[in-house]
């Protein structure tokens, strides 16, 4: 589920790019308020699945 955030906000992150949308921050800013998620819970997952 992490590893799909942070895929999705590297998307949105690429397609703003492309289609010109860099001048606009809140695009900007969701792409990595996005990708931030995917790393967290990615990161919390992992640790609840370790045994120590």
């Amino acid at each position: 589920m992490g590893v799909a955030l942070v895929l999705a906000g590297a998307l949105l992150l690429v397609v703003s790019y492309v289609a010109g949308w860099t001048s606009s921050n809140l695009v900007l800013l969701g792409g990595l308020i996005v990708v931030i998620l995917g790393v967290i819970l990615h990161v919390r997952l992992a640790k609840a699945g370790e045994k120590y």
